[in-house]
């Protein structure tokens, strides 16, 4: 380890996002930042917009400046770091990164840092944007967070709906008291008085329960913004747990909207309007920070979108006119990754996979693809009945074996009533559950990233197979029906294709599956405009390099033109007479 590598890793060690990483650790991360130092009043950079680059302060301090002259100037001291554009977010053009005394700032680029949050995921809570959202970022297990997200503020229901949540327990309780105080106080039989003091404390157990269900009911729901999505995280305890997400680049618009007793104790909610509906942000103890962090990080992305397309455009050109050495592979303008048919697919896995995978399984992904199966209820409504056919026969061969062990009937009854009662069983009634269950199993919907796929299978019986191509839907929906629609989180999704509707019945979880199809639907989209914007950096770099050609063209013969007056000489372009 070198002195300069030693140097900055003791300075990690003193970083708070760094706090749960080891020696070693530490300096592997240490080897890759740069030491940058600044003078007073040199500005961090000047000749580029705000980037994702990271920075840590050494030593100094580091503070915006541009705005306001003589203002006061929140500093960043030695152990802070910050990123560029979150820094500069929200300040004018004008605005700069500077510091008015020696500083040292330890640099890692954005695509650098990114690759650090991969590597080390442990520091990603710390760079949450509140004390709060780091806490709980800490403590929940966000799993389905990405390697190269990172989630910038957590927020949950204001404290005020857990109390008005604890009205009903409360009532309870007190009507437990009630009961006891009046039985106590009064001359009761023995009979009235056990009796009431047991509904007494059934109630009163009955409250108690219920008050920490409500706890823990109102701490199970998140509101998320990471740097690439809005996320409403719902738990309801032994019941179910839904995610309802946007990815921020399909926000319409940001509202909010509070109740009388919402402005009354300073809470309301975030209304997120996107291509396909909306997320409901509610009863947040301070909506409009929310929509602040929500409008940050879309500008940010817009922002992060076009420096990456002029990087592109910049790129392209200096290597189109070989301004640079070192070659580059063509841009696939065809779009998406090499899918593999299903016979390669069935190839890579083996017979038990492909016939006893997934037994139970409602959602399962297999190569980019996502299959859903119908839920719960479905299943036992079709095998119910050779289930308890199945007990009902073992049962009555109980009785046979006790019949027999109490001497009721002759061993030659007994062994043929079983012999029958068990061949009823494997050749009859096992069969028929099997039957039923690989029809339930064979009935699956799925999305891959051009179609939808609504496939009807009977077993040794005919297929219907139904496909529509992803960038044809118009519009989703979903519901859940009825009471146990909603305690088990099942219900209907509907999509709209052209005149043709295919609706996804009875599966798991409708909000997450609307969102994966509308996911396979923005990412179709961006397929299809990165592949246009390549085509378009193509033309544009094609244009100017004709231009570039015929300015040297231009510049060759106005060149030639001079010669000639000069020595009376008539040359041609290649020199020669």
């Amino acid at each position: 380890m070198t002195p300069e590598v030693e140097k900055i890793s003791y300075s990690l060690n003193l970083v708070e996002i760094f706090k749960d990483l080891d020696d070693d650790q530490l300096a592997t991360i240490a080897a890759r930042f740069k030491i940058l130092r600044l003078e007073p009043w040199q500005p961090l950079f000047t000749d580029r917009e705000a980037e994702d680059d990271f920075y840590i302060v050494q030593s100094g301090s580091v503070f915006i400046t541009g705005e306001v002259e003589d203002s006061d100037h929140e500093r960043i001291r030695p152990g802070g770091y910050f990123l560029e554009e979150a820094m500069l977010y929200g300040h004018t053009e004008n605005a700069c990164i500077t510091t008015d005394e020696a500083t040292e700032l330890l640099h890692l680029e954005g695509a650098e840092f990114f690759k650090l949050l991969a590597e080390f995921p442990q520091i990603k809570p710390w760079l949450a944007r509140s004390p709060e959202s780091q806490w709980l970022v800490r403590t929940r297990n966000f799993k389905w967070v990405g390697e190269d997200e990172l989630v910038a503020y957590v927020a949950r229901k204001h404290e005020a709906i857990f109390v008005f949540n604890l009205i009903g327990p409360i009532i309870f309780f007190l009507a437990a008291l009630a009961i006891i105080f009046t039985v106590s106080v009064t001359d009761v039989s023995t009979t009235i008085w056990t009796t009431g003091a047991a509904c007494s404390m059934g109630l009163a157990i009955l409250a108690v329960l219920w008050g920490i269900w409500n706890w823990i009911d109102w701490g199970n729901d998140y509101y998320i913004v990471t740097d690439q999505r809005v996320v409403w995280v719902e738990k309801v305890i032994w019941l179910y747990e839904s995610r309802d997400e946007a990815p921020l680049t399909t926000i319409l618009a940001v509202n909010t909207t509070s109740t009388f007793f919402g402005r009354l104790f300073h809470y309301g909610s975030v209304i997120v309007k996107t291509f396909t509906g909306e997320i409901t942000f509610r009863n947040l103890r301070d909506p409009q920070r929310m929509v602040e962090f929500i409008d940050e990080y879309r500008e940010r992305i817009q922002k992060g979108s076009e420096r990456r397309e002029k990087r592109e455009i910049d790129r392209d050109l200096w290597q189109r006119l070989g301004w640079e050495n070192g070659e580059k592979s063509a841009p696939n303008l065809d779009g998406g990754a090499q899918v593999l048919s299903g016979e390669d697919r069935a190839k890579k896995k083996s017979v038990w996979q492909n016939y006893f995978g997934n037994f139970f399984t409602m959602r399962f992904e297999e190569d980019n693809v996502i299959t859903y199966r119908k839920y719960w209820p479905t299943l036992f409504g079709k095998i119910w009945l050779p289930t308890i056919l199945i007990f009902v026969v073992i049962l009555v061969m109980g009785f046979i074996i006790n019949a027999f062990f109490s001497g009721q009937t002759t061993a030659q009854l007994a062994e043929t009533l079983l012999v029958l009662c068990m061949a009823f069983i494997l050749f009859v009634l096992i069969p028929w559950w099997i039957y039923r269950y690989v029809d339930w199993r064979n009935d699956i919907y799925q999305v891959t990233d051009k179609y939808i796929i609504d496939i009807e299978r009977k077993p040794l019986g005919t297929e219907v197979k139904k496909a529509a191509p992803v960038e044809n839907i118009l519009s989703l929906e979903h519901e859940r029906v009825g009471l146990l629609g909603y305690m088990m989180n099942y219900g209907l999704v509907t999509i709209n294709v052209g005149e043709t509707q295919f609706v996804f019945r009875n599966v798991h979880e409708p909000a997450r599956v609307q969102q994966d199809i509308f996911n396979q639907i923005y990412a179709l989209r961006r397929e299809k405009e990165q592949i246009d914007a390549a085509k378009q950096r193509q033309r544009l770099v094609d244009v100017i390099e004709v231009y570039h050609e015929n300015i040297e063209d231009v510049d060759e013969e106005d060149y030639f033109d001079e010669y000639d007056d000069d020595f009376g000489v008539e040359l041609g372009p290649d020199g020669y007479s």
